[in-house]
């Protein structure tokens, strides 16, 4: 095919599995193995020659993005990609034994990420699922090979050592030779999940061993991933391989052998399924697997494990094929070699100051603790002797003063540099420091307290620094024997902290009482003013005090009590003289009396009436009335229901003509001679009231007297009027809805005779009330 055709053809290709659902694809199948337990023979009877096998199938799948779940799977996958019904095929050397066997999901489980190197964390996402498949399958013993096989299309694109991955399937299979069925034999199982990552330029062990049950020997070697299944979508698509075989979901599964796949060379190949230039090995005996990938991306590999039998002439008895998508991805380091110091010495030393001879603990800071198995502490301590430990932190018992040198070791016998750090450390012993110091008591008179230094240093070495903490949030001081004045009582913790010329350091604490009585008891305000009633918060500005010294107040009224800032109400006039006195929870007395202190004047009483109490449309003028109290002056202003200001009048009464049915406030102001004051507020409205009269009579004669008949009345709110006439014989003559209507003494146009008419008046006044009237009218002629 030349190179035209052949792209012609890949773009076709391409294309139609671009145009296949998701459903159909199965390129997040990205590994598996077989896996056959021997259960002896059918009923435990060897003369049926049939065998029961257990087969497992681990099928791996990619849970990054929205792939299929797996096949066989009721209810998984998503609404977009469901998963396919799932099968394989079992054959008896180059015939079927079973065409098309459904197998069903037993259980899935998240593969944990084994980057083969406890000291990197990866940085990228990578997940993977392992799918379990379980049945139980009967074989007659034969002289063929018996072969179980599942196959899918198609690969993940992104693989990066095969041709064509996105084009090409997978073909996962297991043998059960006639040498195993006749030893019964077991394949081997491997111990864990194949790794799904490893970390670009960091070397890696991963333990790929696996279990034979039967005690055989195994060997391990890498072997190439097979292919299988196609790109041939069906009929409907248009598109269709030779063989059946080819499908993406192929009907059946084809026979033994199986092609290898294609490698991306020169650069991978079985040898090299990481690339030329990495390495990747396996133990042949234990299944060790270790390397060093230097190249980036999806790579798949496949391992495989023979089971030999054991003596003079092994015979191959199983060939166990794993395959498995494995991530070269970007990690970072994590071990970092960290010691809690005092300072870091010229040569990046960590220096630990030990202040006394005795214990000590040199404190681990290293991270990340989880990817550090091993600690290894070396020291030559006094007379050369070497102090080890093993522990995270260090502890010594150095009792000779002097500097000793040491290193910290992690995970010193790691395989990868990486996940080893050291931190070299100097410990430096010296004499001890002691900080001591005695303070002054104060009793009733709230003086400072003077503190005295008594600090030594055992070894003669200098005192360079005092710092002092008197416990009551003011500044520290460094100085040597200071003086302090606490401002507030109290229990108090002082502290002193003193530092010697080699840096060591001690700190003394002491309790200081201070609980002194105030020399001035001080009040805020000074004085006060006030009208009757009058209350007053008086406040204590006394120093020092707080709420556990005892309180006696006096308010000269007869009023006592024990508060702090006590507030008292005074409900007559005059002035009045208050004590205090205070007592500190030593016992420490003193009292005052403030002469005069509060001046509580008269004060008026605001009040008024409404003549008459409920004005209305008929009599609309009001008057008020002062009715006040000890009052020397009034003033009164209206205002309407938004509080702004209508009409005001000076003086004790005044009449004032309500124009509409709007709520009113009357405030009234009135004043004491004493300057006291007082306000009382009522609010006025105008009622609405309807009247009614009748005439008894009327002459329709013409001449512009008397010449209608209608009630009178006060109507404003009323509705819903009915006026009715009757004439003696209980006919209606006349009615009308209209307030102001009138009968004229007619009746269909002809002039009522003279005599006497009945009349009867319905409506609801302006309270939404009704009311009625009736009665006589006589129509004269």
């Amino acid at each position: 095919m030349n190179l035209h055709l052949r792209i012609r053809w890949c773009t076709a290709v391409l294309l139609l599995v671009a145009l296949l659902p998701a459903s159909v694809l199965a390129n997040h199948i990205v590994g598996g193995e077989f896996h056959y337990e021997c259960l002896g023979y059918k009923n435990d009877d060897p003369t049926t020659g049939v065998l029961r096998y257990r087969i497992t199938i681990n099928m791996y799948r990619d849970c990054i993005g929205t792939g299929a779940g797996f096949d066989g799977d009721p209810g998984g996958g998503t609404e977009e990609a469901p998963s396919s019904a799932g099968h394989i095929s079992i054959y008896a050397g180059d015939r079927y034994f079973i065409r098309t066997l459904g197998i069903t999901l037993a259980r899935s489980e998240s593969v944990p990420i084994n980057l083969g190197n406890p000291c990197l964390v990866i940085t990228e996402p990578i997940c993977q699922e392992i799918g379990v498949y379980t049945f139980i399958q009967e074989l007659p013993i034969s002289e063929e090979t018996y072969t179980f096989v599942y196959q899918r299309c198609c690969r993940n694109e992104s693989i990066r050592n095969l041709i064509d991955p996105l084009r090409i399937g997978a073909t996962y299979f297991i043998q059960i030779t006639p040498a195993a069925q006749q030893r019964l034999s077991s394949s081997p199982e491997f111990n864990i999940d194949p790794p799904i990552a490893i970390c670009i330029d960091e070397p890696f062990q991963i333990d790929l061993g696996a279990t034979d049950q039967d005690g055989d020997s195994l060997a391990y070697v890498f072997c190439n991933p097979r292919l299988g299944g196609g790109t041939d979508g069906g009929r409907q698509t248009g598109f269709e391989t030779a063989t059946y075989f080819d499908d993406i979901v192929p009907l059946e599964e084809s026979p033994y052998p199986y092609d290898p796949i294609s490698w991306v060379s020169p650069r991978y190949s079985v040898d090299n399924q990481l690339g030329i230039g990495s390495t990747l090995t396996i133990d042949p005996v234990t299944g060790l697997l270790e390397g060093f990938p230097i190249y980036p991306g999806t790579h798949v590999l496949g391992v495989c494990v023979e089971e030999w039998s054991r003596g003079p002439n092994p015979v191959l008895l199983s060939e166990t094929k794993r395959e498995f998508q494995l991530n070269v991805a970007r990690c970072g380091n994590t071990v970092n070699a960290d010691l809690l110091e005092t300072e870091i010495d010229e040569q990046g030393r960590f220096f630990i100051r030990q202040c006394g001879p005795g214990l000590n603990t040199i404190v681990n800071e290293s991270t990340l603790i989880n990817s550090i198995l091993s600690y290894d502490w070396e020291m030559i301590g006094p007379g050369g002797q070497l102090i080890t430990s093993n522990s995270r932190d260090f502890t010594t018992d150095i009792q000779e003063l002097g500097t000793y040198e040491g290193v910290m070791m992690l995970n010193r016998n790691s395989f990868a540099d990486n996940c080893k750090d050291t931190a070299r450390f100097l410990l430096g012993v010296y004499p001890p420091v002691e900080a001591k110091f005695t303070a002054t008591s104060v009793v009733c008179d709230p003086i400072p307290i003077e503190f005295t230094n008594l600090s030594e240093a055992q070894g003669g070495q200098r005192i360079t620094n005092h710092e002092w903490d008197f416990g009551d949030a003011s500044p520290s001081t460094r100085s040597l024997e200071p003086r302090h004045l606490y401002r507030s009582p109290g229990t108090f913790t002082a502290q002193l902290r003193v530092t010697d010329e080699n840096g060591c350091q001690d700190e003394e604490t002491a309790i200081v009482e201070y609980f002194p009585a105030p020399r001035t008891i001080i009040l805020d305000p000074p004085d006060a003013f006030g009208c009757a009633p009058y209350g007053n918060q008086f406040v204590n500005r006394s120093f020092p005090i707080d709420d556990t010294y005892a309180f006696d107040w006096q308010f000269g009224d007869g009023g006592r009590s024990d508060e702090r800032d006590p507030r008292h109400v005074y409900e007559n006039t005059g002035t009045f003289d208050v004590y205090l006195s205070i007592t500190s929870p030593r016992g420490c007395f003193v009292d005052t009396t403030f002469q005069r202190l509060i001046d509580v004047r008269g004060s008026p009483v605001a009040d008024f009436d409404f003549s008459p109490e409920q004005p209305s449309n008929i009599f609309p003028d009001v008057r008020i009335i002062d009715r006040s109290v000890a009052s020397a002056s009034q003033r009164y202003e209206i205002s309407d229901r938004t509080g702004t200001a209508i009409f005001s009048s000076p003086g004790p009464d005044f009449n004032y003509r309500l124009r509409d049915t709007s709520t009113l406030t009357v405030t009234q102001v009135v004043n004491h001679p004493s300057g006291c004051r007082d306000t009382l507020a009522k609010d006025i409205r105008m009622l609405l009231k309807n009247a009614f009269s009748a005439p008894n009579a009327f002459t329709p004669n013409g001449d512009g007297l008397n010449d209608s008949w209608r009630p009178e009345g006060i109507w404003e709110g009323a509705t819903d009027y009915q006026l009715r006439i009757w004439n003696r014989w209980g006919e209606m003559i006349y009615y009308t809805e209209d307030f102001e209507g009138a009968w004229d003494g007619t009746h269909n146009g002809s002039n009522s005779p003279a005599g006497g008419y009945l009349w009867d008046v319905t409506f609801r006044n302006a309270a939404g009330e009704p009311e009625s009237f009736k009665g006589g009218a006589v129509l004269i002629r």
